[in-house]
């Protein structure tokens, strides 16, 4: 049992890698989190993440509920109005399309790259 438990690595370097990827992560896509905050008295707010250029918002349905409109505000202080496209209570998720352009965005993976157990965040290409 000894000799298996000799081949992991010590859990300080475990845990400096987890912390590194984390940090590269929040550094890469941090700029495109914004805070959404329901409009007309209907109360409620949360996050989400711009995926384009042209303001679309992917955030959570518990996040907009009914909303019609939304602020959308960005880590640089900029606030914006947005429209909720779409929403699906069943998966949580929602879109959302606020005014303006964005420089900051958080691109999405290609989903034919994406392999169990790999650093998907990446999308690293199969080796064979």
């Amino acid at each position: 049992m000894a000799l298996a438990a000799a081949k992991f690595e010590p859990d300080d370097t475990l845990l400096d890698a987890y912390s590194t990827t984390v940090a590269d992560a929040v550094d890469r896509i941090g700029p495109a989190v914004c805070r959404i905050e329901r409009v007309g008295g209907q109360g409620g707010h949360g996050s989400g993440f711009v995926i384009a250029p042209d303001g679309l918002v992917v955030t959570n349905f518990h996040v907009v509920g009914d909303a019609r409109t939304v602020r959308v505000s960005m880590p640089d202080g900029a606030s914006r109005e947005g429209r909720v496209l779409g929403r699906d209570p069943d998966t949580d998720i929602a879109l959302v399309r606020a005014d303006g352009s964005f420089a900051d965005v958080a691109p999405l993976a290609d989903s034919k790259r994406l392999r169990r157990g790999a650093a998907n965040w990446q999308c690293r290409p199969r080796r064979r």
